[in-house]
């Protein structure tokens, strides 16, 4: 399996450094090369000058939500297709489904399991491996949107921007 996630380039975007630091240790550990940013206002900053092949994304950030962070980071061309995890302790449908709409491929329940990391490393591997085939991602979006019953991404953008603003 470590021979799937050499050079990974992985970064972990979340405001507790002990379990951004923690989880980039285990990402370290099976191959991943892990950078940790903790205020999520210099994602995108880092995000361009590491080009890494996944981001993991807190969702409850005290200064930027991580569906916030992950339209920023969509935003930018060179992470249109880049593997985008979402990380919360929701569980619940409608978190999965406005960070669908915010541009996440995957969501990730806290604590995350560790098979579900190394998981996460050879997706990321495969991707960066297929990206000259233009090879699809997974679509989060089309497979929560019929539970959320939303018909426009931008829309639920928007839904997900005003839901986070609140909490």
């Amino acid at each position: 399996m470590i021979e799937d996630t050499q050079a990974v380039r992985v970064l972990l975007i979340d405001d507790d450094p002990d379990c951004a630091n923690s989880t980039a240790m285990l990402l370290r550990h099976f191959g991943a090369e892990a950078r940790s940013v903790f205020d999520p206002r210099l994602a995108c900053a880092e995000a361009c000058s590491f080009s890494p092949d996944l981001i993991m994304i807190d969702l409850g950030m005290p200064s930027l939500d991580g569906c916030t962070v992950a339209c920023q980071l969509r935003s930018i061309e060179q992470f249109a297709a880049t593997l985008l995890v979402v990380v919360s302790g929701h569980a619940d449908p409608l978190h999965r489904a406005l960070c669908a709409a915010a541009g996440f491929n995957e969501y990730l329940v806290k604590p995350v399991p560790l098979e579900q990391l190394v998981r996460l490393l050879a997706k990321a591997r495969a991707a960066t491996n297929a990206a000259a085939e233009s090879e699809p991602q997974h679509d989060l979006l089309q497979e929560v949107m019929p539970i959320a019953g939303a018909s426009r991404r931008n829309n639920d953008v928007q839904r997900a921007r005003h839901f986070f603003s609140r909490v």
